[in-house]
């Protein structure tokens, strides 16, 4: 066994699965994972392994290290930290082959663990090459030959398990889990129930997938889309709030709406179970609630992207007394020179639109700017601060501003956080990005809700297309941005390559990651039509009869015992042929040797190597390992050109 090998082998497999956990667990935790790792590389090139004593030590200070540095409210990350953890100590005391053996098992969980945090397709290619090559290693354990050989015969047990798995996929009726484990806190960037709109401007720097539009025919959806995700009704003074009042809303009877349009959407993992919709959102999907609000929230498992159809409308409605009353209540003192100024709009202009109006003619008319890098503002009164100081804001700024300034005037107003806008695929779909990430206001007059985006007079090109497209800003976002492939895309073969990725990564989003019962429902309609209640479940016994049959008569079959070497003799006694010397049928490959030796002397040195390598194979019984067999190819081509 050669050990060296296996735990340079494993110690790397180690290596690529922590790095998958760079943005899930804390640095310094996975230094020492990669400290342990090549602590098993430099022990395994010398044939050592720790001592009993200094392993145990060496494991109680990582354990409490674990503990410190991951802690234990995300239990998820916990337990996968702690299995690397573990996997990677019985490696270092590794020593027979039954241990090396467990240390692949654990090696397969781990691997396994990665798609808890990642299902991308760069993720699966990756971590199912390094599938095959643990096979290969747990191979190379039960059989020893060339390393290499053990690859291959990897690589052909899993070529040969994808149909199979693939028909499985497709076809086994997809149930719920008996128990699973609850999905972990992600970390990405995104919207809070409790959001201070002041702080928005930190998603601009990063540039994750939120989620995918597919518009469908004849649905054509109008721009600009104000892709509502939160309401938020109460103001604190500083933060706008969900109120509980609100939250106990959510569960009432949907309303009546009209002028509807259809699309679907792909939504990424997310730390939120809200999802995404246009106008007033309604969905039929299963794993989806539709609220009396017109929001939309996912019912099921947060860690997997989910695909659902969206009904989006205006709602017909009215707000009673109570519903006014939630919408201007405001904190008694705050802000006071701002509270004065709406309350001088509010007596210059009589009626709803032409205070909505007013106000959008303030922040055209003041010289607002909008701005990625807004000036940090603490204290109490920070809407006076940017109003009447800075006047440079994020969508944020002016969202809580206006929504605070309707209801100093007496009209119901509320703050939406969500995203705005989206950028336009060849695959036909609108990609939305977390600095897409947008605030504004709807505000209630005429029986109805009406959007207030002061964006749309500070920075109206804000309302067609991403934020990475707006001209104005373009420099600021791509400094702004962290490290991706999204920051350097005003290169164009930069930008080619990530655009043909994100419609990789559509395709296999579209049609792997979100097949789930009611898309396996609808393949089965469109196969089989109404028969495929019955003969679905046909299908998968009899497909699944006929493989075990294949399997079980592909064993037993017959299997004549080809000796070692016979191809390779076959092609000596051809070029023996060429040279006019013909071998005698009855001699032993080692007698017509002789035989060509007398003819041909000065091909002597290469005959009798190629002799010896028989002798070791035929007769010693050594194994024809590629070694060999690379000797005996090179022999035969030095036959060819010599004279």
């Amino acid at each position: 066994m050669n050990t060296p090998l296996i735990n340079t082998v494993l110690s790397l497999l180690f290596i690529v699965t922590s790095g998958f956990l760079f943005t899930e667990v804390p640095t310094p935790f996975l230094a020492i994972l990669a400290g342990l790792s090549f602590l098993n590389l430099f022990l395994g090139k010398f044939y050592k392994k720790l001592n009993g004593l200094v392993a145990n030590i060496l494991a109680a200070v990582c354990l409490v290290a674990l503990f410190i540095l991951v802690g234990v409210s995300d239990t998820v990350k916990l337990f996968v930290s702690m299995m690397l953890l573990a996997s990677s100590f019985k490696l270092l005391q590794a020593k027979t082959v039954k241990q090396y053996q467990t240390v692949c098992l654990l090696v397969f969980f781990n691997l396994s663990t990665v798609y808890l945090f990642h299902q991308g397709l760069f993720e699966t290619l990756v971590v199912s090459v390094l599938y095959i090559v643990n096979f290969a290693v747990l191979g190379y354990l039960t059989s020893p030959q060339s390393f290499k050989a053990a690859n291959k015969q990897s690589f052909k047990t899993i070529l040969l398990a994808l149909p199979i798995a693939a028909f499985l996929i497709l076809f086994l009726p997809k149930i719920p889990a008996f128990w699973q484990l609850p999905g972990p806190k992600l970390a990405k960037t995104g919207l809070s129930e409790q959001v201070n709109p002041f702080s928005i401007a930190k998603l601009a720097e990063s540039d994750d997938l939120v989620f995918r539009v597919e518009q469908q025919p004849g649905q054509d959806l109008q721009a600009p889309y104000y892709w509502r995700s939160l309401i938020h009704d109460e103001f604190n003074g500083s933060e706008w709030l969900i109120s509980d009042i609100l939250k106990s809303q959510q569960f009432n009877p949907i309303r009546r709406t009209i002028n509807s349009v259809n699309y679907q959407v792909i939504a990424e993992p997310s730390s939120s179970n809200w999802l995404f919709g246009l106008g007033f959102a309604q969905s039929a999907n299963s794993d989806v609630h539709s609220t009396y609000n017109g929001l939309l929230k996912r019912k099921g498992n947060l860690n997997k992207n989910i695909k659902y159809a969206v009904t989006s409308s205006e709602a017909s409605l009215s707000l009673n007394n109570f519903e006014k009353r939630l919408y201007t209540r405001l904190p008694k003192t705050t802000n006071p020179q701002t509270t004065a100024l709406a309350n001088e709009l509010a007596a210059e202009h009589e009626n709803a639109q032409a205070y909505f109006n007013a106000l959008l003619d303030y922040f055209n008319q003041q010289q607002f700017a909008y701005t990625l890098t807004p000036t940090p503002m603490y204290g109490d009164n920070t809407l006076d601060q940017f109003v009447f100081e800075t006047k440079r804001g994020f969508c944020g700024h002016y969202a809580s501003t206006a929504a605070f300034m309707f209801r100093v005037a007496g009209y119901p107003a509320r703050v939406v956080s969500g995203y705005l806008g989206g950028e336009q695929t060849k695959a036909a779909t609108l990609n939305i990005y977390q600095y897409d990430a947008h605030a504004w206001v709807e505000v209630f007059f005429d029986e109805k809700w009406h959007i207030f985006d002061a964006t749309a007079v500070v920075a109206p090109e804000r309302l067609n297309g991403s934020l990475s497209q707006l001209g104005d800003l373009n420099e600021s976002f791509n400094d702004n941005l962290n490290f991706g492939l999204k920051r350097w895309s005003h290169f164009k073969a930069i930008n080619w390559l990530r655009i043909h990725l994100e419609e990789l990564d559509y395709k296999w989003t579209n049609w792997v990651l979100t097949f789930d019962q009611e898309s396996q429902q609808n393949l089965f309609d469109s196969l089989f039509g109404n028969k495929s209640a019955w003969l679905t479940p046909l299908i998968v016994l009899g497909t699944l009869l006929l493989s075990f049959t294949g399997y079980f008569l592909y064993n037993k079959r017959p299997i004549r015992s080809r000796e070692p070497l016979v191809d390779d003799i076959t092609k000596f006694y051809l070029w023996a042929k060429k040279q006019g010397i013909e071998p005698v049928d009855t001699n032993t490959p080692l007698q017509n040797i002789a035989l060509i030796k007398q003819q041909k002397p000065r091909t002597e040195a290469y005959l009798s190597e190629f002799e010896q390598i028989i002798i070791e194979v035929r007769y010693q019984q050594q194994s024809y390992n590629q070694n060999r067999k690379n000797r005996v190819r090179v022999l035969l081509n030095s036959l060819k050109t010599a004279k």
